[in-house]
């Protein structure tokens, strides 16, 4: 590594005359060792992009106008425009130099960046923080929306570009401000929500008013920054959005948003304690929050316990309908059968069938089955079927 450095500065130094262009022997030696670490740099990682800066900084210092241009682009192999560049991070973004580097902003945004106004840093900077990035687009985006003019149509220039960049600046400032819209909505349902439990008594009605219109509007804003559109094929002409993945995070936090749109599917009142405390708020804390990769706070989903059983036979719908309800041995075999088994088994059936086959308690558990059906003509006696007789 040493021999290929000396290598490459002994080679570089031959590529300025110095002497030709007037400059000292001290001048150099502080000019050969801002060339000798940029060099070292490589221009990798967002903090050598800042010392790279820095290093240019002061190569500018000790030449005159023009001579810079000149040395950076002979004796460091940049252009005159990328060492200014280079420079402006340095010297306009240095106070959020600690926050950038945590951020790992890349280089191009940062050169974006160092034009930017004081509040458009902080925005952009939020922006990252929440993201997890900060890429060009998002930069041009910050800087397009924060240029405040008299005049309408510079405000809608960024409307008014044309071609991929142009859309690219109209997606990112919708993903700005679409996402900064959807975060405050569900930062104000889960704060009406936390109020909500902090009182002894939970009020369905009072809470719903509250937040029933902004988890709509937030269950939209979601579906459209983060789902594509798919022709609704059933009736041709209309469109919907696609669906998140089944048993994903974001599907149940759509899920959920969607259920807090109308009151009518909440739990009833006894149960909303818990559902609020342990379902909503977990699940829209996950949604926002600033974590990289948050864990997800709820278990793996499982059936309830008090959800009754389905019989064995019946794996769909349709086989709930059409299956034959199996009797255990108990209620089969046994002619005195405790009411507690009868509505056990009438709720399974129930529930089991969708409603369509019920246990009538009226049917007297003693009643005569019949072995054969009497004939239906005097010559033609008709054989039925044997139906399963009670065992006496």
């Amino acid at each position: 590594m040493r021999t290929r450095n000396t290598k490459t500065t002994a080679t570089a130094a031959f590529s300025y005359n110095y002497e030709e262009e007037g400059i000292g022997h001290t001048t150099r030696d502080l000019l050969e060792s801002s060339a000798a670490h940029i060099f070292d740099l490589g221009r990798r990682t967002t903090e050598q992009t800042f010392e790279l800066g820095d290093h240019l900084a002061k190569a500018a210092d000790l030449l005159a106008d023009g001579r810079f241009d000149k040395w950076v682009k002979m004796r460091c192999g940049l252009s005159a425009r990328s060492g200014r560049n280079y420079m402006a991070v340095f010297r306009n973004l240095g106070h959020v130099r600690d926050e950038l580097v945590d951020l790992s902003v890349g280089a191009t945004a940062l050169f974006h960046l160092s034009s930017a106004t004081t509040d458009q840093i902080t925005a952009a900077i939020a922006f990252a923080e929440e993201n997890g990035r900060l890429q060009v687009a998002d930069v041009k985006a910050i800087l397009a929306g924060g240029e405040e003019s008299g005049d309408k149509a510079e405000k809608d220039d960024q409307f008014s570009t044309g071609g991929v960049g142009g859309l690219k600046v109209l997606i990112a400032a919708k993903i700005r401000d679409g996402l900064k819209a959807f975060i405050e909505h569900v930062v104000t349902i889960c704060k009406a929500v936390e109020a909500a439990l902090s009182r002894s008594r939970v009020i369905k009605e009072a809470l719903a008013k509250e937040i029933q219109d902004i988890a709509r509007v937030a269950r939209q804003e979601l579906e459209s920054l983060a789902l594509f559109i798919e022709p609704e094929l059933d009736y041709g002409r209309n469109t919907r959005p696609t669906k998140f993945p089944k048993k994903t995070g974001w599907a149940e936090v759509n899920d959920t948003l969607y259920t807090l749109d109308g009151v009518d599917g909440w739990p009833k009142s006894k149960d909303m304690r818990d559902w609020l405390a342990l379902h909503v708020l977990p699940v829209l804390g996950w949604a926002v929050s600033k974590e990289r990769k948050p864990e997800w706070p709820l278990a793996a989903p499982t059936a309830p316990a008090s959800e009754p059983a389905v019989p064995a036979e019946a794996d769909s719908v349709g086989d709930h309908h059409d299956a034959e309800p199996v009797m255990s041995d108990e209620v089969s075999d046994d002619a005195d059968v405790p009411d507690e088994v009868i509505d056990r088994f009438g709720a399974a059936l129930e529930e089991a069938t969708g409603g369509f086959m019920t246990v009538s308690r009226e049917a007297p558990r003693n009643r005569k089955q019949f072995a054969k059906v009497p004939a239906l003509a005097d010559d033609s006696v008709v054989e039925a079927e044997l139906a399963p007789a009670v065992t006496p």
